[in-house]
């Protein structure tokens, strides 16, 4: 009989140890699913305050962009463009005539023993 009370006790020390493993798991179970469902619950509250922050993001802009301070800056960058377009459009002007001066040969210096083709009109001696 020896034998068979201790292979009854290794069977329940078994069992016990099988319940045991079994209660962990499903222990280990509920917290998983606890904590999925409180990850889910902060998941949604954190997308909710980042539409909050966005929206509130958007209507500071506005506010910015419709206050003095927005409205001058608004002024001043335009005013900013629009000098450097004129600044950017003289430069190329200026590089045009200066390629247009190097193209054209230029004028023989005059002769001056050769006497002006249009002297001016002398009506006698000068006064002074």
């Amino acid at each position: 009989m020896k034998p068979s009370v201790g292979v009854l006790m290794a069977g329940v020390i078994v069992v016990a140890l099988l319940g045991f493993e079994y209660w962990q798991y499903r222990d280990a179970q509920a917290y998983r699913n606890a904590v999925n469902t409180q990850l889910m619950h902060l998941s949604e509250r954190v997308n909710g305050i980042d539409e909050r922050v966005q929206v509130a993001k958007r209507e500071l802009d506005d506010i910015q962009q419709n206050s003095l301070g927005g409205l001058i800056e608004s002024a001043n960058d335009a005013l900013i463009q629009g000098w450097s377009a004129m600044i950017n459009s003289v430069e190329k002007e200026l590089e045009r005539a200066k390629k247009g001066m190097d193209k054209q040969p230029y004028p023989k210096s005059p002769d001056p023993s050769i006497p002006p083709a249009n002297p001016a009109p002398s009506n006698g001696p000068s006064p002074l």
